[in-house]
């Protein structure tokens, strides 16, 4: 169990230096548009590798139907909000909203699955959660400067779009759990949800709002961009995430991929050379507590 524990953590390494990169991209040409064309790339890499491994024989038909209300719900939905959001008020703060997918994922999944997880580890949860919030919210450096702390149009209206993208994550994962448990393969799987996203993304293109529309034209640098964003956080972080959630409890799985938001703390501060704060520190701890009562027990 331990190792999809670890595999879970390795899905939050993905997501969290997959959001940097996406973070300038999607504010040069449209969170939505970027995620069409992230997705793009991404389904022809999981599609090729499904083939690859000739594992789409583990889909059975009467799981076709689920698994393709999850991707729209879980990436159509979810993941255009995401980087809606992320173009709004950028990585830090959309990240620290999306980590409420842990919570939302471990009510959902006590109240649909019936998995009720230890007392040690729903407070290994709770502590990783509120060390995340701490870490992101209370972390930032005081220098506002910098284009990842600008906010771009409403701060509520991205902060909407955040929680929205988190529940719907949340409610995506709860779909695949009984899933996985039966037997279909995590990338199969993958590759189904992100098509689907695809084509129904696709169809935006033709749709004449501002909202869907690039704001300017792609270059061979935002479309490399889209590429790593896609194979780092789609193609490999949420294949990850499957593994780790066909084995383990839904819940555990969601709290400690959402430890992103922290390494995105130390990624940026590596790429900004801005120390932390001492509130980020503080939360950097609690969230290894949380972690270690997981693990230990």
């Amino acid at each position: 169990m331990l190792l999809y524990y670890f595999i879970a953590i390795l899905a939050a390494l993905c997501w969290a230096i997959a959001s940097l990169i996406s973070a300038d991209v999607t504010r040069k040409i449209g969170g939505l548009a970027f995620n069409r064309l992230r997705l793009f790339f991404v389904s022809i890499m999981l599609i090729s590798c499904t083939f690859y491994l000739d594992t789409w024989g583990t889909i059975n038909q009467e799981f076709l139907v689920t698994i393709l209300l999850s991707g729209i719900i879980g990436i159509f939905l979810g993941d255009t909000l995401l980087f809606i959001a992320l173009q709004k008020i950028g990585p830090r703060r959309n990240n620290v909203l999306f980590s409420l997918a842990a919570p939302f994922t471990v009510i959902l999944n006590i109240i649909f699955l019936n998995e009720i997880m230890s007392l040690i580890n729903l407070i290994g949860c709770i502590i990783v959660f509120f060390g995340v919030v701490v870490a992101i919210a209370y972390g930032n450096s005081r220098d506002k400067s910098h284009r990842w702390e600008i906010v771009e149009g409403n701060i509520y209206l991205g902060i909407t779009f955040g929680i929205g993208a988190s529940l719907c994550q949340a409610i995506g994962l709860i779909m695949m759990k009984p899933i996985l448990s039966m037997g279909a393969d995590p990338i199969a799987s993958a590759s189904l949800r992100a098509g689907i996203s695809f084509i129904f993304l696709a169809f935006t293109f033709f749709l004449n709002f501002k909202i869907f529309n690039q704001k300017t034209s792609l270059t061979l640098k935002v479309i490399g961009q889209s590429i790593i964003s896609g194979f780092l956080g789609m193609a490999l972080g949420m294949s990850l995430l499957l593994i780790a959630l066909q084995k383990a409890d839904a819940g555990i799985v969601a709290t400690l991929s959402s430890t992103s938001p922290i390494m995105i703390l130390f990624l940026i501060w590596v790429l900004t050379k801005k120390i932390p704060t001492f509130s980020a520190w503080i939360g950097t701890a609690l969230a290894l507590i949380g972690s270690g009562l997981i693990f230990i027990y």
